[in-house]
């Protein structure tokens, strides 16, 4: 298993709009049937996504697997959304999209305790960005499919709350 964090160019703040929701859940879908995993967390925020995907046994090749989510992304939803703005001589070159950043950040999961508190930070994530003032109220979450399984009944987020608490810190609805 890995967590994820895939954010967009620039940290423009257009994910959790209706187009793009539904551009980027068609992407994952194309690419999950065509290279199977399973995501049992996700959260989306409007400039960046955190998720922790199960690999298939034997198979590791996570990084396919995000190259063709965000390029179906990036082509699908800037023939909607028009180029992007601002776009650096470098990134053109390269022909890079704008959509997002170029690379993303990846974590193993080590055991069951990473596992948790992964978890836990993916669910805590809008709160700690200032989005809402509890976990439930976002809409963007799996975290709702974890209360509807009784996993944070009773649950205290006060440990979430601190920034060092944090620190050491090892949606698609």
């Amino acid at each position: 298993m890995y967590f994820f964090t895939v954010v967009t160019y620039k940290r423009r703040p257009f994910l959790t709009g209706d187009v793009a929701r539904a551009i980027l859940k068609e992407a994952f879908t194309e690419v999950l049937s065509e290279r199977p995993f399973s995501m049992p967390a996700c959260c989306l925020l409007p400039d960046h996504l955190h998720c922790i995907w199960r690999m298939p046994d034997g198979d590791c090749d996570y990084s396919t697997r995000w190259a063709l989510i965000k390029r179906r992304f990036s082509q699908a939803y800037l023939s909607v959304d028009g180029p992007v703005p601002g776009q650096s001589a470098s990134r053109r070159k390269k022909r890079e999209l704008g959509i997002w950043q170029r690379r993303f950040w990846e974590h193993r999961i080590r055991d069951e305790r990473d596992y948790a508190n992964h978890v836990h930070y993916i669910h805590y994530n809008p709160v700690k960005h200032g989005w809402v003032q509890r976990v439930e109220e976002w809409p963007y979450s799996t975290v709702h499919r974890f209360r509807q399984r009784g996993a944070y009944d009773a649950f205290d987020w006060s440990p979430f709350r601190g920034a060092e608490a944090m620190e050491g810190m090892t949606w698609m609805e």
